[in-house]
């Protein structure tokens, strides 16, 4: 499920989930992998280090492992902590793969208003012309609601996560169809364009939007669109796949253990469904925000913005994408929980501060130690 903290709890899954036993391992202690050598860029040895202690930090308040990506100019760093798979004690690893969630969704705004760019779709077309009958019940209608809402999170449609169903068989395969109906058994929360409310079943909606203006599957425009011209070559998108395509971070999830295949990605589709690594996230943001991927009409779209308060995240949100406040400005990204995986992504305006940070356990949703200090990390990693 994208974003965790949205889904239905964690009772709900033990229907379908059994719990994984935990066997005790050796931490290993953080590390970072330089491109500059340290006698030439102190400042830069200097920032590792104190992202280093940050990675060791968040372990030590209860991440499995923990994974920070960090950019500066030229400079790119990786701090690891703690580990990928508990039952092996095999070392949290910056190449290894993750489920990035609604990360997803910055991926397809970008599909969104590249089409828009070429005129196969308007951002002001409403969902009912493109799918006829698909949002409607209940007080919803189609008709009153536009692409451009969907991806700014204004539609005030349910978001389809919180209903139990979904946990409750958690290695079914979902059609976008039958997420959107489930979200449409409940009134929408505001109407259109007056309000704003985090809901996944906008960007089911707009993948399906994205499939019938290209007639092709959203993993083909995925893949032709930003995959394969960034060269993210250990990026994927297999909704219908509970396993992973090469080597991974194993997810844990509360008392269940690790739920790394055991959770369809298809509940996330084009809301969370992309399976990525910590540099092909970065390398995807830094193309995304310096302008690589859009014209200047569809970056001024895609990053209007208006505050949110989102689950208690403080935000300016625009189409799939947030402005977040730093002590040394702003950065640019998206977060994503998926049962078991959580990823924060910050990239500056220029392309020259980044960073990334992933950790494998939900668990640590609601903890306030641990999310203070990521806070201070994030901070840290990006601004320091």
């Amino acid at each position: 499920m994208p974003r965790i903290r949205r889904t239905a709890r964690r009772t709900a899954l033990a229907a379908a989930v059994a719990a994984t036993a935990v066997t005790s391992v050796a931490v290993p202690a953080a590390h970072a992998d330089r491109h500059d050598r340290p006698d030439r860029h102190d400042r830069h040895h200097r920032h590792d280090r104190t992202v280093e202690a940050w990675a060791d930090r968040l372990v030590a308040d209860g991440a499995p492992g923990v994974t920070i990506m960090t950019r500066r100019g030229r400079h790119v760093s990786h701090a690891t902590a703690g580990v990928a798979d508990k039952a092996t004690g095999r070392p949290m690893d910056h190449r290894l793969l993750f489920r990035i969630a609604s990360v997803t969704k910055s991926f397809t705004s970008t599909v969104a208003l590249q089409l828009a760019a070429e005129r196969r779709l308007s951002l002001d077309d409403t969902v009912e012309e493109w799918l006829p009958g698909v949002v409607r019940g209940n007080g919803n209608d189609g008709s009153k609601i536009t692409v451009r809402q969907l991806l700014a999170q204004t539609s005030g449609l349910h978001d389809y996560t919180s209903d139990p169903r979904i946990f409750a068989e958690p290695g079914r395969t979902w059609t976008p169809e039958e997420l959107v109906s489930i979200a449409m058994e409940t009134p929408p929360h505001h109407a259109p364009g007056t309000d704003w409310n985090y809901s996944n079943t906008n960007y089911v909606l707009a993948g399906m939007i994205i499939e019938k203006a290209t007639g092709n599957p959203l993993g083909e425009e995925y893949e032709k669109r930003i995959f394969r011209p960034l060269r993210l070559r250990h990026t994927s998108y297999a909704p219908e796949r509970l396993t992973f395509p090469g080597p991974y971070v194993h997810g844990y999830y509360f008392e269940f253990g690790d739920v790394s295949t055991m959770v369809s990605p298809s509940s996330g589709r084009a809301a969370g469904g992309i399976v990525s690594t910590v540099d092909d996230v970065a390398r995807f943001h830094r193309a995304l925000f310096t302008g690589r991927l859009l014209p200047r009409r569809q970056m001024r779209e895609l990053t209007t913005v208006r505050p949110v308060n989102d689950g208690g995240i403080i935000e300016d949100y625009g189409l799939g994408v947030a402005r977040i406040k730093f002590s040394c400005g702003y950065a640019w990204g998206h977060d994503g929980g998926f049962p078991g995986y959580r990823t924060w992504t910050y990239t500056g305006a220029d392309g020259k501060r980044q960073a990334v940070i992933t950790y494998n356990e939900s668990a640590l949703e609601n903890n306030t130690t641990f999310r203070a200090d990521l806070a201070k990390a994030a901070d840290d990693a990006f601004c320091a």
